[in-house]
Formats: C-alpha cells, sequence, structure tokens
C-alpha cells in the first residue's frame, strides 16, 4: 500500500524545492555580475580601437604580413612616437611584435595609460633591450587638465628642436676613458651601448653601495650589455661614504647591496651580547659572513 503524504508536508516541500532553485539562480546570477565587474569599463572608442585592431591581425595573418611573428623585428624603424595614441601600423613599423601591439591596445583599452617614457618599460613582453632601443623616441602628451612634469610624470612632449637633440646623442670616439667613479648619466649616456635607461642603473647602483671601488662592480649591474668595461679608467682613489656599523641604524645597514636582512640581523645581535665590533674578522664569528662578503663588505664600513 503507498504510503500518502499530508497536502500540508506536499506544500511545504514545494516550498523547499522552490526556495532552493531561486537561491541557485541568485547565486549563478551573482556569479556572472561579479564576473563583469572585475572588467574595466571602457569607452566606445577604446572598444572600438581594439576590435578594429584585432580585425586587422587576424586579416594580416591570412595574408601572411611580415609581422606575424612574435618576435620583434630588427629591421623596425626608429622615430618619435607616443604609445597612448600610436595605431598598430605605427607600432609596427617600429618593430613591436603582434604579442606586444596586442598587449599595448588591451592595456590602453581597458583603461592604461603611460605617464612618462621610463613608465613604458612596463610594457609586457617587452625586453630590457627593446625598450632601450625605442627609449629615445617615446614622446609623452600631457593630458587635458593634467600638470606637467620633467620628472617622470604628466612628462609633456619636448619641443621638436629639443627632442633632435636628445636623439641624437654625440658618443666618444673609440679609445676614450670615463671616471666611473665620477660619470654622470650625461657623460654616461655618451658610451656606445648606455642609453639613458642604463645610465641611471649604473648612477642608482653607485648611490646605494656609496661608490665604486671597482670596474669589477658594474657587472654586479642587472642587464648591462657586455664589454663596458673597456671604457673606464681604473679607480685608484675611490671616494666612498662608510657606514658606521656600530651605531647605523638597522634600516641604513639593510639598504646597503652587500648586507642581506640576515646579517644585519647578526650584526645587531651581536652588539646586543657583546658591545661594539672593533673589526672586520668579528663580522665572520657570526657565522653568516664568508670571508668573500666581508672582503667586498671592508671599503664601506667604519668602526668607531
Amino acid at each position: 500500500m503507498k504510503r500518502r503524504f499530508p497536502k500540508s508536508e506536499m506544500r511545504g516541500l514545494c516550498a523547499v524545492v522552490v526556495i532552493l532553485l531561486v537561491t541557485a539562480l541568485c547565486v549563478v546570477w551573482w556569479q556572472g555580475t561579479a564576473e563583469r565587474d572585475v572588467v574595466p569599463a571602457m569607452s566606445d572608442a577604446e572598444r572600438s580601437a581594439l576590435v578594429d585592431f584585432e580585425s586587422q591581425m587576424a586579416a594580416d595573418t591570412a595574408a601572411g604580413p611580415s609581422w606575424a611573428s612574435s618576435e620583434p623585428s630588427s629591421r623596425g624603424e626608429l622615430f618619435a612616437f607616443n604609445p597612448n595614441t600610436a595605431d598598430a601600423s605605427t607600432l609596427r613599423r617600429l618593430g613591436l611584435s603582434d604579442r606586444q601591439i596586442s598587449n599595448l591596445m588591451k592595456y590602453r583599452a581597458a583603461g592604461g595609460r603611460w605617464r612618462s617614457a621610463d613608465d613604458f618599460s612596463r610594457l609586457y613582453g617587452l625586453s630590457a633591450a627593446e625598450f632601450e632601443r625605442l627609449r629615445p623616441y617615446v614622446v609623452i602628451a600631457p593630458l587635458d587638465g593634467e600638470a606637467v612634469s620633467r620628472t617622470g610624470r604628466g612628462e609633456a612632449a619636448p619641443r621638436t628642436d629639443r627632442q633632435r637633440d636628445y636623439v641624437k646623442v654625440e658618443k666618444l670616439p673609440a679609445g676614450t676613458k670615463v671616471n666611473l667613479a665620477t660619470a654622470d648619466t650625461t657623460l654616461l649616456k655618451r658610451i656606445p651601448g648606455i642609453g639613458s635607461w642604463y645610465a641611471r642603473k649604473i648612477c642608482r647602483y653607485r648611490e646605494s653601495l656609496g661608490g665604486f671601488v671597482s670596474l669589477a662592480q658594474l657587472a654586479e649591474v642587472e642587464g648591462l650589455p657586455e664589454g663596458l668595461a673597456e671604457w673606464f679608467e681604473p679607480i685608484r682613489q675611490p671616494q666612498v661614504r662608510q657606514l658606521d656599523i656600530n651605531h647605523a641604524t638597522f634600516s641604513q645597514l639593510v639598504r646597503h647591496p652587500y648586507l642581506s636582512y640576515e646579517q644585519v640581523k647578526a650584526v645587531f645581535d651581536y652588539r646586543r651580547q657583546y658591545g661594539t665590533l672593533k673589526s672586520m674578522d668579528e663580522l665572520q664569528t657570526t657565522g653568516l659572513f664568508t670571508a668573500a662578503d666581508v672582503a667586498r663588505l671592508r671599503p664601506y664600513v667604519v668602526f668607531r
């Protein structure tokens, strides 16, 4: 004999099923809305530019264009351009690959904007060497109402005569020797193979060290082209900024390129237990300094 449920129970069961269905539909709807919310809004013009580019890229690829490779062209032209406004054709002429152009267009369509020439190095897929090749030709014009700055934010487009002077940097003749300990970015940019990007990296690293004491330290600057050491004269009388290892703060010591967080902590532990350090040899007793660590750090510390 089949059991028959009371009408009240059947109504309750139906109500539960309806509630579960409504809840499931709400969850699906909410997830779809959340996914749409994380996509940056783009204007009609930006969306149109992205669609036009992707359509053109598909058509050109089908026709077998010379730029279909994901590798950048080594025969790209060099001329002034604004990455915030340049179209796909202009970017191809510069030698950018289809992947790099796609990344650039999508970044712009999502509301992204480069605010300085150096900011362009953040383009996904652009190598340091490619950026260094294009950097002198990047011209950023300020947006309407944006303050003009010559320090990297809201960088104004230079005048034509200034742009010409900037691009045509007179390089040093072969055999010239430069003082690595004192050369500024203007002089460093005149060395073949060094542009604004590398010149600033060298100067920043020299400042963080407290000064160069050897040409061998040039190799510690990440990404520099090989063979640059031949342009520099030996450093015979180095002038360095020394750290008082017994009185310097933790943050002052840990910022030095030759000191790790663990090593600075060991120095402070030693000072707390035994008082002031009197020589470099005592650093090795902490167990965190090798002989090589002590040797390269020696010119930069003083014991008082």
